[in-house]
């Protein structure tokens, strides 16, 4: 019985563990595009060197590391997992 469910959240883990790389490679080309596009339509940056568009988008994605909208990508794993031991929970000792 306990072998089941170790089959089963080893595979949701592997799930999760590629929804993860796909979400979180996602959401930091969505970020890389919109900081670029930040900088390609502010007219004041047209004659800027490459070198500060480099540095401004290379800055923005530091900040976006370290911010929340990384650390919530950690949600995947952690919301399945309250479900998964609250579903074991209820069906074996309630």
């Amino acid at each position: 019985m306990i072998f089941g469910w170790l089959r089963l959240a080893f595979f949701m883990y592997l799930g999760l563990t590629v929804a993860y790389f796909l979400t979180a490679i996602y959401s930091r080309s969505v970020r890389r595009e919109k900081l670029e596009k930040s900088w390609d339509t502010d007219p004041a940056r047209e004659e800027a060197p490459k070198s500060d568009r480099e540095a401004y988008i290379a800055a923005g994605m530091t900040q976006y590391e370290t911010g929340l909208k990384k650390r919530l990508l950690w949600l995947i794993y952690i919301l399945p997992t309250v479900a998964f031991v609250a579903t074991i929970y209820y069906v074996n000792w309630t």
